[in-house]
């Protein structure tokens, strides 16, 4: 079973190569990070967006009214 390639940043898995054939860069087509780290998670994606989910929430309580 092959691993998907995660997007470090937003846990996309919509991903390509920046160098093919290589190991050399990486680009996210959802939020535009550029690196050479990718993450082979395939519960990556889900966590993100529920760490990001209870961030605005909590920004959304602290805010002063």
């Amino acid at each position: 079973m092959s691993k998907k390639v995660h997007c470090p940043q937003c846990g996309s898995i919509n991903m390509i190569k920046n160098v093919p054939d290589t190991d050399l860069g990486w680009i996210c087509k959802k939020c535009g990070y550029r690196g050479t780290i990718s993450v082979e998670d395939g519960n990556l994606e889900k966590q993100i967006k529920e760490l990001k989910k209870m961030e605005n929430l909590n920004r959304k309580l602290l805010r002063p009214r």
